[in-house]
């Protein structure tokens, strides 16, 4: 009985979160409250709150659930001893764009990331949160650059930030245009020529630096 009773408790949970997700997608973070979702799971605030303390927690609990297993991939990148670093980037970064393509809850998820300028109030703590964890990204790639440079995958001189930049810029600026145009772009067929294409730009010899005033 107990561990049927722990089971139900999990399923409750999941239920809470999808519906949460959904919600979160339809009408923005800012314009969902827990009542909405309680409604639209058919359930009690009681029970929402059994599990989650407030909007912010549950929001943090499905990026953890989404998105933590896949920026654990990119550990092997900046480990020191890999030694493959931009072989190993470059499947993490096919893998995120397969499943966006691919996984109605990914794709979700991202739908809200690209969103989260216009919280304000209590819900900004979640937009400084998800800037967090894209300052991280950002970090993860100086330091797989770095790696890659150092093995002598890409040029001595590289600007690991620029090259870093170039390449947040560039995957944040396609899953958006596809998010938004999806008979134009097709993630899963564009990965490998938008991979290509971006990998050899920053492969490429590094012009005279700019002097800063």
């Amino acid at each position: 009985m107990a561990r049927r009773t722990k089971e139900e408790a999990q399923q409750t949970r999941c239920h809470i979160m999808s519906t949460a997700l959904t919600l979160f997608c339809q009408q923005g973070l800012a314009k969902t409250s827990l009542t909405d979702i309680a409604n639209a799971a058919e359930l009690t605030r009681g029970a929402i709150y059994w599990h989650f303390k407030n909007k912010e927690e549950l929001f943090i609990s499905l990026w953890e659930e989404l998105c933590s297993p896949l920026s654990h991939q990119l550990d092997a990148c900046v480990d020191e001893q890999e030694p493959d670093p931009l072989g190993k980037l470059r499947v993490f970064l096919k893998d995120v764009m397969c499943k966006i393509s691919l996984e109605p809850a990914h794709q979700q998820m991202f739908t809200i990331m690209f969103n989260l300028e216009s919280l304000e109030g209590e819900a900004s703590a979640l937009r400084e949160h998800m800037r967090a964890q894209s300052l991280n990204f950002f970090q993860d790639l100086e330091l797989t650059l770095a790696n890659a440079v150092r093995l002598g995958q890409l040029p001595a001189d590289l600007d690991l930030r620029r090259g870093a930049t170039l390449m947040h810029c560039t995957l944040d600026g396609y899953i958006i245009n596809w998010l938004h145009f999806p008979e134009r772009i097709n993630l899963i067929r564009d990965a490998d020529f938008l991979l290509d294409t971006l990998f050899a730009l920053i492969a490429q010899p590094q012009g005279p630096a700019v002097r800063r005033s």
